[in-house]
């Protein structure tokens, strides 16, 4: 696979300049400049042309498409930057800020909510990871990549666990995407305290934007310069950050609660999850369910049916 660009005489010169330290021989008349950039190949023919060529073509054509601030475009066979494993795809060279949530679903454990910022000239760095949606990966993916994004990126996260989760749904009468409309306001206002310049605020919708800004009527900052985008983890390399780096911080969590009970906590809220829960119950009881477990899920509410 091979990636070429029709240059203006102006982007040339900022090619030239940009890696003239890589320069290499020329090998015939035709060419203008050749460089060795990073592991591919990159060529300035006469006619305007730059090929780029190697093993890290895809890497290097999004590495130049970012310093001439143009949009790349594919063919219908390599849409995407980031074409590993079917990873995320890369609709915008921008600099995003992402958010993601994870533990909606899961009876068990805490709701977190990540955001994270990735500039344009990372994306790069994020094709090698293979970063995707964290539901694509299994748990040991997640524990190894997560660590080297929360070192390289700037990153903000909130937790919300099961007492103040219960507190909010059964006392104040807060549903599910309010609690997360909340959430990612919160975690954005707090992103742009340590972010200055950004291009985009994304956030992975689970409503529509009448919805959730009405669900933030009563907070006193709200974040309004934001577009939410369904599946946005498939289209923005920063959502699969924040929702990698969530998924991260809910296994070390789950983790914890485990360790705390003693025993070993399913996640998700399917059979596995129904069994655990008539266990747990024949042995504690549910006086202390509230502090491990969403009450307001079918697995208790069919339960605490069939005792009756």
């Amino acid at each position: 696979m091979s990636y070429t660009i029709k240059l203006t005489n102006d982007q040339i010169c900022t090619i030239m300049n940009k890696y003239d330290s890589f320069s290499l021989p020329h090998t015939n008349n035709y060419t203008t400049f050749r460089a060795k950039i990073n592991s591919s190949t990159v060529t300035i023919f006469k006619t305007g042309n730059v090929l780029i060529q190697g093993s890290d073509e895809k890497g290097t054509y999004n590495e130049i498409c970012v310093l001439l601030n143009i949009t790349p475009t594919f063919d219908l066979d390599n849409k995407s930057i980031t074409n590993l494993n079917n990873s995320v795809t890369i609709n915008e060279l921008k600099n995003i800020i992402g958010t993601d949530e994870v533990g909606t679903g899961d009876f068990f454990g805490s709701i977190i909510v990540v955001g994270c910022f990735v500039p344009a000239y990372e994306i790069s760095y994020l094709q090698k990871l293979g970063i995707k949606d964290s539901k694509e990966l299994s748990d040991e993916k997640i524990l190894s990549i997560a660590p080297k994004l929360i070192e390289k990126f700037t990153y903000t996260y909130s937790e919300l666990d099961n007492i103040h989760y219960n507190y909010l749904v059964f006392k104040l009468g807060y549903n599910l995407n309010q609690i997360k409309a909340v959430m990612h306001n919160s975690v954005i206002n707090s992103m742009k305290t340590k972010v200055e310049k950004y291009d985009k605020i994304v956030v992975d919708a689970f409503t529509n934007e009448t919805n959730y800004y009405n669900y933030l009527s009563k907070e006193k900052v709200i974040s309004r310069d934001i577009s939410l985008e369904e599946k946005a983890e498939n289209k923005y390399v920063a959502v699969g950050c924040a929702s990698i780096i969530a998924r991260y911080f809910f296994l070390k969590s789950m983790d914890k609660l485990s360790e705390k009970i003693k025993l070993d906590i399913p996640k998700g809220a399917g059979k596995p999850v129904d069994i655990f829960l008539v266990k747990y119950i024949q042995e504690f009881g549910t006086k202390d369910l509230k502090y491990i477990a969403k009450l307001n899920f079918k697995n208790y509410r069919k339960l605490l049916d069939q005792k009756s």
